[in-house]
């Protein structure tokens, strides 16, 4: 077998593919990437992790059929070092290794057989919807999913196909966010994709990239030309995320600029030292304000009171409202709720956070003594 490849074309694919790849996989061909050459001019490369799997598809030039696996940071080391534009790829007939040869340069790898690979399943194509704007979408929702393994369906973006379109959802238990997708994108299921998946794929395209998606059953898979993202899905009752948004009454709303929210936010926060910021309402300013042994911060900043009367001291977790105004851009209205919870409400984005208590200085408390030394 003999093949013919671009090399930047190979490379930038294979890159793709290492990324995949686990470092220490419980079986040792998945450090591979799986080649599958075509004699009709095309070599399909898949990485698989067995939590997702990405498939590529590049032109090549073959003189017969054969598929083998080759180490991804191996292929990826040998290609960044070899000068030529092609690459040419042979195999003996029964050999366990490959040559891959460029310019003056030429080296004799070891591979693994295609036989225990795994596939990448295809949904039927009626059963498919057309989506895009998947980075957009990620940027918006992955960061508010939970880090603990002991809460999976929580480190996931609850997406739901809709008659109106894609939504989307996510919770760790102290904030909510959703977010609206492409509207195109309509039909009558839920789905559990894990938050580490999708911000993968979002990785991987651009926000114009058209996709048509359907699932497996366990897998839902993400299909454009020369290009097939697989990622595996959990089941389970995802919490209430409409239901707890539709409960939620603003005592009173203000307008103003992400922006500037998050740089107050970033600028008052600097010395939290306990991770808490405390906002000061008082009518048409919104006051940042924080305190800690390294000193006190106080940022002002002007708002436009929309709805009730902007007055009251809330304390939330810092990183967590500074992570989601990072995410969002333009203006937003921003709300507190019962509980003090806090609310921002955009025309393709909502988000809802938790108020925390604030520290025992701002209570009145005085800071407990520390114990003697043993």
């Amino acid at each position: 077998m003999k093949a013919v490849l671009n090399r930047a074309e190979f490379l930038s694919a294979a890159k793709r593919g290492e990324n995949i790849a686990p470092r220490t996989p419980a079986l040792e061909i998945l450090k591979g990437l799986l080649l599958e050459l075509d004699v009709r001019g095309i070599l399909t490369m898949t990485a698989t992790n067995l939590e997702v799997t990405l498939e590529q598809k590049i032109p090549c030039k073959a003189t017969e059929d054969d598929a083998v696996v080759l180490n991804a940071r191996l292929t990826v080391a040998m290609l960044e070092r070899l000068a030529g534009d092609t690459v040419e790829i042979e195999r003996e007939p029964g050999r366990p290794q490959i040559y891959l040869r460029s310019g003056n340069a030429e080296y004799l790898v070891p591979i693994w057989e295609r036989n225990s690979y795994p596939k990448l399943e295809i949904p039927f194509p009626e059963d498919m919807v057309k989506v895009s704007g998947i980075p957009s979408m990620a940027k918006r929702t992955v960061f508010a999913a939970a880090e603990d393994d002991s809460k999976p369906l929580m480190k996931c973006v609850n997406l739901k196909f809709t008659k109106d379109g894609l939504r989307a959802a996510v919770s760790n238990g102290s904030c909510v966010v959703t977010a609206r997708g492409d509207e195109k994108s309509m039909g009558d299921i839920e789905l559990l994709m894990p938050a580490l998946s999708l911000e993968k794929l979002a990785r991987l395209c651009g926000e114009k990239d058209e996709f048509r998606v359907g699932t497996t059953g366990k897998s839902i898979v993400f299909l454009k030309e020369n290009f097939a993202y697989s990622a595996r899905l959990l089941e389970g009752d995802y919490i209430d995320t409409d239901g707890l948004i539709g409960s939620v009454q603003n005592e009173f709303l203000v307008l103003t600029g992400v922006a500037e929210l998050r740089d107050k936010a970033e600028t008052a926060s600097c010395i939290a030292s306990d991770g808490r910021l405390c906002l000061r309402f008082d009518g048409e300013r919104l006051t940042f304000y924080c305190s800690s042994e390294q000193g006190t911060t106080s940022v002002p900043l002007e708002v436009i009171p929309l709805t009730g009367m902007p007055q009251g001291e809330y304390w939330y977790v810092s990183q967590q409202l500074i992570t989601c105004l990072k995410a969002l851009s333009g203006t937003v209205k921003l709300g507190i709720a019962q509980s003090g919870m806090l609310t921002l409400e955009m025309e393709d984005a909502y988000y809802l956070q938790t108020a925390v208590r604030p520290p025992a200085e701002a209570r009145g408390e005085e800071k407990a003594p520390a114990g003697k030394a043993a």
